[in-house]
């Protein structure tokens, strides 16, 4: 019998980022996208122990970094203290939690819930945390990967779920693509759905 990996819910989460954690790097499209961006206000969604939210906040970016492992978001803490950069960080659960603030740039990558009204609301949620002129970049392992036995169909992404959580945004890449994933000390070539999406309104930032 396969073994499936899961996606992780709140003890598994907690369990990830227990005792002494490797190093997971910053992610190479949040880097792509983001390097010629002017700095503005981002939001994390599932930002883990802080990688892609401290990245961001040393170039200038005022970081909110939101996630369910308690031990991930203390580690996220120490880092920014560390590094004397503008981040902020919260525990909660992204399948519950809300925002009222609208950010310039929202990000979430391989952090959404398993399908069903979870991963719907943190859908919504990100897309509607996108400030006029704002982008949305997610990225998530691609639903081709449960034929594999690698990870059960509930916790991967179709491409049209996607694009279809963002009627009104306009879609600067829509695509499913084979790279390099890495986390802690496994690398591996998997089948990945990137999304970068604007906010229908006014330009805030600079590309």
């Amino acid at each position: 019998m396969s073994e499936h990996r899961q996606a992780p819910g709140e003890n598994d989460r907690e369990a990830a980022y227990d005792g002494e954690m490797l190093a997971t790097p910053v992610d190479s499209d949040l880097v792509a996208v983001a390097s010629d961006l002017r700095p503005g206000t981002a939001l994390d969604l599932g930002c883990g122990a802080g990688q892609n939210s401290i990245w961001l906040a040393r170039r200038g970016w005022r970081v909110h970094g939101v996630d369910i492992a308690g031990d991930a978001i203390e580690r996220a803490v120490a880092a920014a203290a560390h590094d004397g950069v503008t981040a902020t960080f919260e525990r909660a659960d992204v399948t519950t939690w809300r925002t009222s603030e609208r950010y310039d740039l929202v990000i979430s990558t391989y952090a959404l819930p398993p399908r069903g009204p979870g991963r719907v609301h943190a859908l919504t949620v990100a897309r509607d945390a996108v400030a006029p002129g704002g982008l949305l970049m997610v990225a998530e392992f691609e639903a081709s990967l449960a034929r594999s036995g690698w990870m059960s169909p509930e916790h991967l992404v179709e491409l049209d779920e996607l694009t279809g959580a963002l009627p009104d945004f306009e879609l600067e890449v829509a695509k499913v693509k084979v790279a390099s994933h890495s986390h802690g000390d496994e690398g591996l070539e998997l089948p990945i759905v990137c999304i970068l999406a604007r906010h229908p309104g006014p330009l805030s930032m600079e590309v």
